[in-house]
């Protein structure tokens, strides 16, 4: 089988921000059920999660703080974090198999089966984290800009918030990242730390932001 993501799995190429998630779930079935993610992530020079991570230890050095990897996949994110000596790691994503695989590889404490966006509200309580790290969850076909407040609502008031959004997709206004990124920042709920571009994939840059939360209305 050919490692390159694009070519085993045509879906990924029709996805569109009318996307639904039904459709991606049976897109990460069919990935995860393979088995092969994390040799397409090297065939593809994804290396978004690397960036992230390592942003987010930047703005948040303490090895014991509560971290969530939202959107965690075959926990990609959480091993670099989990090298780097943090330990206190969970792991949310929206296909059961592909948190099966991450399980295997014991990065987490503790499994979450659900997804951001499309309105939903996470199974999760408020001001749980004191960082949340995103990576390659707000890209083409996947999660709208509506995603960003349940992290938010998650994090401590003064936890940090490190995501990418990848660059086709930032200015897309079927997205609403422009828009929403300036209202959360305009509104008090979230301070910008830092913006970087950074390589994400083969062809491909993205936005990696961190934020500070300051909303703590959730308290």
């Amino acid at each position: 089988m050919d490692h390159n993501l694009a070519q085993n799995y045509p879906l990924l190429k029709s996805i569109t921000a009318k996307t639904k998630p039904v459709e991606l779930l049976d897109l990460y079935r069919q990935i995860g059920e393979d088995g092969n993610y994390d040799e397409c992530a090297i065939a593809d020079e994804y290396v978004a999660p690397l960036y992230c991570a390592k942003q987010l230890m930047h703005f948040l050095p303490d090895k014991q703080a509560y971290i969530l990897d939202a959107g965690a996949g075959t926990g990609l994110c959480g091993r670099i974090l989990r090298d780097f000596g943090y330990c206190n790691l969970d792991a949310l994503d929206i296909s059961p198999e592909m948190l099966e695989i991450a399980k295997k590889k014991q990065i987490y404490q503790k499994y979450f089966l659900d997804h951001l966006g499309w309105g939903n509200t996470l199974a999760l309580p408020s001001n749980g984290y004191d960082g949340i790290i995103c990576s390659g969850v707000f890209t083409t076909g996947h999660i709208h800009a509506d995603g960003l407040d349940e992290l938010i609502r998650i994090a401590k008031p003064g936890g940090r918030l490190s995501f990418t959004i990848r660059e086709d997709v930032v200015d897309d206004p079927n997205y609403g990242f422009s828009e929403k990124l300036n209202d959360l920042s305009s509104t008090g709920e979230w301070q910008l730390m830092s913006k970087t571009i950074e390589p994400y994939c083969q062809g491909h840059s993205c936005n990696i932001y961190v934020f500070k939360v300051l909303n703590d209305q959730y308290m």
